[in-house]
């Protein structure tokens, strides 16, 4: 394993380790700003006072939260230290300043003040409200929203990041299209894997076919991402769709990490290294050969046996000892056919038998074409 690590460099392993750190933290940076977002879902009242300062068309500057930070840069105003109410939140709108509202969101803290951040915070807003908003943020790590009286939109504000919040009919939309095009690449992962099936029971795999399968999985797991985030964004009104992606992604993340524990020479360090991929080096297969710690993509393969014995009736403990005495699948089946007593002295004669039931009854589904 190590030689052929050497034979790709080891700058090739470093890059798309680091790759996947970074990715990794703007992933971390992105679900920080999705929980930020919990209290402006549709359904919430803040989101709902908020939809109707838009509609109004009124602008609005609203910061959520009261610290010591936040107030520091603060200037005149009027304290009104009173319960939050979307009512409330309308009328005070219709001032020009600044709202603040407490870190628990439950009072209006200040309304008509003015925000005064350090001028020097860069920000590439050109709108007066929108600068003080990024700014605000930025110095104080609090969020912070702005209603554009002009454009009617919704712009969050939090730390150094931006994110626009749309209605929930126009989320709903894209999640409801972004589902449609998950269940074709679905579709497409299920014909690649009965193919599979066949080439694992017929001794026939090539790293093509592992690959081309893998290329799905990942695709859709990104695609599920991005439904996710849909789902978030929706709040209550997002369980239809968080249902029906449930039901189309149920088990695939077991499945990828069979496959690749299956054909991978690492697959820790694969699973790692797929996520770095953009879309573009993912569609390129030969960076998938390369990530599997292999040379070129019509090698000959056997899968060590860790997805299908998983369709059986074995523990993952008895899985693990057949896989460490026959090394593959190929070679258990090749002990299967000749009724050797080996299994039987790895597993116990009970469980040697109802596995070679098991693998009996997924062959002969795999080979007419049937899902296992």
């Amino acid at each position: 394993m190590a030689d052929k690590k050497e034979e790709f460099g080891g700058g090739f392993k470093e890059e798309l380790e680091l790759k996947a750190l970074e990715d990794e933290k703007k992933e971390k940076e992105f679900e920080e700003l999705l929980n930020v977002m919990k209290p402006l879902t549709p359904g919430t009242q803040l989101r709902g006072a908020i939809d109707d300062i838009a509609r109004a068309g009124m602008g609005a500057l609203i910061v959520l939260g009261d610290s010591p930070e936040v107030l520091k840069i603060t200037n005149g105003g009027i304290k009104i230290d009173s319960k939050f109410t979307p009512q409330q939140l309308v009328e005070l709108c219709k001032m020009d300043g600044a709202i603040i509202l407490s870190d628990d969101l439950k009072k209006i803290i200040y309304c008509n003040t003015q925000l005064v951040p350090d001028p020097n915070i860069e920000t590439n807003e050109t709108g007066t409200r929108h600068r003080a908003a990024e700014r605000t943020a930025r110095q104080t790590a609090r969020p912070v929203v702005a209603v554009s009286e002009r454009r009617k939109t919704i712009t969050l504000y939090y730390k150094n990041m931006k994110y626009v919040l749309r209605s929930s009919e126009e989320i709903l939309n894209k999640a409801t299209e972004t589902l449609r095009m998950l269940e074709k690449h679905k579709e497409i992962l299920n014909e690649l894997l009965v193919n599979l099936n066949i080439l694992e029971f017929t001794n026939f795999v090539t790293l093509n076919e592992v690959v081309s399968c893998i290329q799905r999985m990942e695709i859709i797991s990104r695609i599920s991402k991005t439904i996710k985030k849909y789902i978030f964004e929706l709040g209550v009104e997002g369980n239809l769709v968080k249902m029906l992606l449930r039901e189309i992604i149920k088990g695939l993340d077991k499945e990828k990490e069979l496959l690749l524990k299956d054909y991978s020479r690492n697959w820790e360090f694969s699973n790692t290294a797929l996520s770095s991929l953009t879309l573009d080096e993912l569609l390129e297969p030969n960076n998938i050969v390369q990530i599997l710690l292999y040379s070129s993509g019509s090698e000959p393969v056997k899968p060590k046996g860790f997805r299908i014995l998983s369709k059986t009736s074995l523990s993952n403990e008895a899985i693990e000892r057949v896989i460490g005495a026959f090394g593959n699948l190929q070679s258990l089946m090749d002990t299967l056919n000749l009724q050797s007593g080996k299994l039987s002295e790895i597993i116990g004669d009970k469980d040697a038998k109802k596995l070679v039931r098991d693998i009996e009854n997924l062959k002969e589904q795999a080979l007419i074409g049937k899902k296992i």
